[in-house]
């Protein structure tokens, strides 16, 4: 069991997200720690459920301490040496069908896992997210809630933030980072919260430093790899895009992106044409036939 401590101070900026920023701690350690504002528990969650899929066998990073760093939570996390897979886009673009593949392997391999016990179920969460996002009216409220009714409940592991940078490109393999949205649930949504993620209007904050062209192609050979390596079904992906938008409206996220995923929001639920379809109806993808994994897993 980890017990919270103050310890040494931190060294270089690796890093920075929307809720924390991750410094380098020693030769072997990371420290990731929270900004001002984000709810200290936030701290020993995502060092809770990122040591319980380690524990699990899958490509995890070790969480060494909890600590305090600026008198912020911080997490010391192990040191994956080497780049990121969404820097390895950047520099050689001609790479990135090889690796949207591979992040679509990786994610798969994530989702085929029973999610550990312990976890919180995915449309729990979605629910209390749709409850506090306080940029749907009322009417809208309701229509994202009976939306998110209609799904079943599966107990699958879903990281629920995949996206290349996330996924560390260390010498013993690549290694998946930021566990704190993990949750038991279903892969489409798994999928789709990625997609979303990975589009020119969410994907501030996440992908930096890249020019439309090259967001809109990792995020259509992201989809293309998708449809050749998993079983799941295009019909199946499409119904979960407006819950995953919904419930993305009550996130600590720039306003710009609010707005924008609102505006998107708004326009599945009036019939308009959903990107996330279109991604998967493209000449180069072939979609297989749905399979929505009944198992001992649903619940």
């Amino acid at each position: 069991m980890i017990v919270p401590m103050v310890t040494r101070h931190r060294d270089s900026l690796l890093a920075r997200g929307n809720t924390s920023d991750v410094f380098g701690w020693s030769r072997h350690a990371v420290v990731k720690v929270l900004r001002s504002g984000i709810p200290d528990a936030w701290a020993a969650r995502e060092a809770h459920t990122t040591e319980l899929v380690h524990a699990a066998g899958l490509p995890a990073p070790a969480v060494l301490d909890l600590t305090t760093v600026g008198g912020r939570p911080a997490i010391v996390f192990e040191r994956v040496v080497g780049t990121s897979m969404w820097d390895q886009m950047l520099a050689d673009p001609r790479d990135i069908p090889r690796l949207a593949r591979l992040l679509a392997e990786l994610q798969a391999e994530v989702n085929a896992t029973a999610a550990p016990p312990g976890l919180p179920g995915l449309i729990d969460r979605l629910r209390d997210n749709i409850a506090r996002a306080s940029f749907l009216a009322p009417e809208e409220r309701l229509v994202a809630r009976t939306a998110l009714e209609r799904h079943p409940h599966e107990a699958y592991l879903c990281h629920f933030d995949v996206h290349p940078n996330n996924v560390l490109m260390g010498e013993r393999g690549p290694t998946i980072i930021d566990w704190f949205d993990a949750a038991a649930g279903s892969p489409a949504a798994d999928v789709v919260r990625s997609s979303v993620l990975m589009r020119e209007d969410a994907a501030d904050g996440h992908l930096p430093c890249a020019d439309a062209a090259i967001i809109e192609r990792v995020h259509s050979r992201y989809l293309e790899a998708v449809v050749r390596v998993r079983n799941v079904g295009a019909e199946e992906l499409v119904s979960w895009e407006p819950t995953v938008l919904a419930a993305r409206l009550a996130e600590p996220i720039p306003d710009t992106i609010l707005r924008a995923t609102h505006r998107t929001w708004r326009g599945l639920v009036a019939s308009q044409p959903s990107r996330l379809a279109a991604g998967l109806r493209s000449p180069s993808a072939a979609p297989q036939p749905a399979d929505r994994r009944k198992s001992s897993l649903a619940t």
